[in-house]
């Protein structure tokens, strides 16, 4: 609603509320400690919510295929709990990753992928 009002009404940039950017390293920290999920882009930090019926239900077939391919292969798959990096200003909890050879962590945490090679 907001976001409509904003979108047709003129406003001077100076009467927004200034945003308040964050490092990666203060996204990592606050997201570890964090009960919810959030991703992050270019200091930015969007809340995540949960998925539909149907959305889950693509997604777990997508990773029962994905997974049923690669067995024996090298390739890990795994679900929306592992988050990426595919940036240095970005992290994303994709629905399905995909990574292949010796996956590479972004510490010894081994929750931020930093290799995938598939992601839906």
């Amino acid at each position: 609603m907001l976001l409509t009002w904003l979108l047709c009404k003129e406003i001077p940039m100076a009467s927004l509320p200034a945003q308040t950017l964050f490092t990666a390293e203060e996204y990592i920290t606050q997201e570890r400690k964090a009960l919810h999920k959030s991703e992050y882009l270019d200091g930015q930090i969007f809340a995540l919510s949960g998925a539909s019926r149907v959305h889950s239900l693509i997604t777990g077939d997508i990773f029962n295929s994905l997974y049923n391919q690669l067995v024996g292969s090298d390739c890990e798959v795994h679900s929306s709990d592992m988050r990426v990096r595919p940036s240095p200003i970005a992290y994303f909890y994709p629905d399905v990753v995909v990574a292949c050879g010796e996956p590479r962590f972004e510490d010894d945490v081994y929750d931020t992928l930093l290799n995938p090679i598939v992601i839906s």
